[in-house]
């Protein structure tokens, strides 16, 4: 690597002394280049003025039509092609040549829509002054602001983060993510997706007849914008307590909500507020009418419809979300045209893509499940939970729960298998202790307490050396400790590794024979047996990836996809990368929203944001399910077990439908007990309950 690095510094003497030179060539240009530079100028000039007048008499005679209030897609509901749009053909001429930046304006009913009010700016990142959105012109200002270019040339890509939601000029899809959504070019302004680059029209500007609407979908791949505009959703409070300003887009067989400010000229906010999939099998919109005892006025009720769709709230089946247009138009319009979608889609017979099925673990009544930190599934029948008041073995089927040991404020709980131990992070000074697996029974056991780990934050296990060792490590700050653990009578442990990371250590796991560890802006791999120095998942001579390094940003958590190929999840974006830390596939997985945890279960990725959890694959990056639980949060490592913070505090279990077994087994009767509250002595090591006689509702599927 020090050699490499010496080879890369002499190279760039030598780029930086060429680069002078060119520049101080430059500089040096006679002044016979000027004059001619300018003659050739004062040609192009009346060149264009030619085309000008050839333009006006070519477009004689073209009828302009009033936009209206809000943009509908121009699709057919017994068509399977791609639905031509319809847009003014000047307009699509130069568009594409503006030199103007152009946010969804909220004073427009339909974000596409011509507006005479003059756009705000959009700050943009590292990038020229460009438009990033659909723009809209005067078009008495054609012959003042736009040069007609003199021909055709190629696109000049760069990647751009957007600030608001922008869509594709190629696919007229959203281009969703936090940073680094997409391309534009520096010429002509024309933005799509990196994927879509390839299949950009090669000429610069882009011709009109080759140039795609602000609103067009199509049909067979089910890509594409149908419908975009303005309304008001319920504040987070509830409906009660008045509504919010949205953007809403109609897009890709979703519906997306975007939050704005209550400010006239305020825009959207980058992030997805809600996205609802059309596939799911309830989805279903209707006006709202006085019947749905939805509150609100007499006056609002002519302006509102719902969506419905399941898996939005626990534990009913199908929830209503009420929305607000602007109009008694606006809103048949929005009914009419997420209805056609829908019925395009059951005529397609588009399957459900959903991957998880939400099933509550155990009675919410239970009060141990209110102050949960963490849990993890002990077998198909029993669950281990850990709170503030010490850790708990809870069965799923029967009413039995058990209390481990006199431990008290769990807060990080780890199986061992290969050991038959368990590892549990409790007390207020978080230390880390150690039990045989028979505990989890009920037995009485000793405890083994690792004193060296106090004020530890996480931990994980694994097995090294094929299977021969069981090893168990333990993050401080930025200090990490490796020991390998021994069963016989008593449990033992050695310690033969410390580590030092370059900050504090966020997120660590065991990859075969190596520790990979997590940090600000960086992922590590440390081998665990053998002496050397540490591998770089993000390579520093990579340009692609130097945008890590100059924006700190956290990281969630590294998948090994195979031997030579890593998913890092960072904060703002997730990027695949080989075993030399350079960039092995061109696209990224963009988020939705703000994550604020990631949970792997092969092939799945969860990713936990506010308002919703998403999942994608990551083999093919695709963003294949959403569940909008609003304030859950995962208590295992496989994000199979998670907890609702709601009016009511529910624990939660992902079932996946693609696996044939499954992790847990509930009972199918309508009689199942109910679990009892646990008293919590503090010398009883442990307690078993004998089977109540009361009668309780089973978990329910949502």
């Amino acid at each position: 690597m020090e050699r490499f690095d010496k080879r890369d510094a002499s190279a760039m003497l030598t780029w930086e002394s060429a680069l002078d030179r060119e520049q101080t060539s430059r500089q040096a240009l006679p002044e016979a280049a000027a004059v001619a530079l300018a003659c050739k100028m004062k040609a192009k000039e009346k060149y264009q003025s030619d085309l000008w007048l050839e333009i006006e008499h070519l477009t004689k005679g073209i009828v302009q039509q009033d936009s209206s209030s809000s943009s509908s897609a121009g699709f057919s509901t017994t068509s399977n092609a791609v639905v031509p749009c319809e847009t003014d053909a000047i307009e699509n001429m130069f568009e594409q040549n503006l030199k103007i930046k152009f946010y969804i304006s909220s004073r427009s009913t339909s974000p596409s829509s011509p507006s005479g009010d003059e756009a705000d700016l959009v700050k943009v990142i590292d990038s020229a002054h460009l438009p990033v959105h659909t723009p809209t012109i005067k078009r008495k200002e054609y012959h003042s602001r736009i040069p007609f270019p003199t021909k055709n040339k190629t696109h000049q890509f760069f990647l751009m983060s957007f600030t608001a939601p922008t869509k594709c000029h190629q696919c007229t899809s959203l281009m969703v993510g936090l940073i680094r959504q997409g391309c534009v070019c520096d010429a002509c302004g024309f933005s799509c997706h990196t994927t879509c680059v390839e299949k950009a029209p090669r000429a610069c500007p882009v011709p009109f007849q080759q140039k795609k609407g602000a609103l067009c979908l199509d049909l067979q791949k089910g890509m594409g914008t149908a419908y975009e505009g303005h309304v008001w959703i319920p504040k987070k409070t509830g409906v009660e307590k008045g509504w919010q300003r949205a953007l809403a887009i109609a897009c890709d067989f979703k519906l997306f909500l975007y939050d704005m400010d209550e400010e006239k000229d305020s825009k959207p906010n980058v992030v997805v507020s809600q996205s609802i999939d059309m596939r799911d099998r309830a989805f279903s919109v209707s006006p709202v009418w006085s019947s749905d005892f939805i509150p609100g006025k007499k006056k609002e009720m002519l302006r509102m419809f719902k969506v419905t769709a399941s898996q939005l709230s626990a534990p009913s089946n199908r929830y209503s979300i009420p929305i607000l247009a602007d109009s008694e138009n606006e809103r048949s319009e929005w009914v009419r045209v997420l209805s056609e979608l829908h019925k395009i889609l059951r005529k397609r017979h588009s399957g459900d893509r959903s991957v998880y099925i939400l099933k509550e673990a155990c009675d919410s009544s239970l009060p141990l499940i209110k102050t949960t930190q963490t849990a993890t599934i002990i077998d198909h029948k029993r669950i281990a939970l850990g709170n503030e008041e010490g850790l708990f073995v809870v069965h799923v089927t029967i009413d039995e729960i058990i209390r481990v040991g006199d431990m008290k404020h769990i807060h990080q709980i780890e199986l061992i298998p290969h050991g038959q131990m368990v590892a549990v992070i409790s007390g207020r000074r978080h230390h880390v202790q150690l039990f045989p697996m028979s505990a989890l029974d009920g037995r009485k056991t000793d405890v083994h307490k690792l004193v060296e780990t106090k004020g530890c934050q996480t931990m994980t296990s694994g097995t090294v050396c094929q299977g021969a060792h069981t090893c168990l490590c333990v993050a401080r700050k930025s200090h990490v400790f490796c020991y390998e653990l021994f069963q016989s009578k008593k449990i033992s442990h050695r310690k033969f590794k410390e580590l030092q990371t370059p900050t504090n250590v966020q997120w660590m796991a065991i990859f075969g024979e190596q520790l990979c560890i997590g940090f600000q802006s960086g992922f590590l791999r440390y081998p665990l047996k053998r002496e050397g120095i540490p591998y770089r998942m993000l390579h520093s001579h990579d340009p692609t990836l130097s945008f890590i390094a100059r924006q700190p940003v956290d990281a969630l958590c590294a998948i090994e996809i195979s031997s030579i190929e890593y998913l890092l999840c960072f904060k703002s974006i997730g990027i695949y990368t080989d075993s030399r830390g350079l960039r092995s596939r061109p696209a990224e997985l963009m988020w939705p929203a703000t994550p604020t945890y990631c949970r792997y279960n092969a092939p799945y990725l969860s990713v936990y944001s506010e308002n919703a959890v998403d999942i994608f694959d990551v083999n093919s990056t695709e963003w294949i399910q959403t569940v909008p639980l609003k304030k859950v949060r995962p208590l295992n490592s496989e994000g199979s077990l998670n907890i609702l913070h709601l009016e009511t505090i529910r624990l939660m279990y992902f079932k996946n439908k693609m696996t044939n077994g499954d992790e847990l087994v509930f009972p199918e009767s309508d009689d199942r007990q109910k679990q009892a509250s646990v008293p919590m002595p503090r010398q009883q090591a442990a307690l078993f309950l004998p089977r109540s006689k009361g009668k309780g509702l089973p978990p329910k599927a949502l």
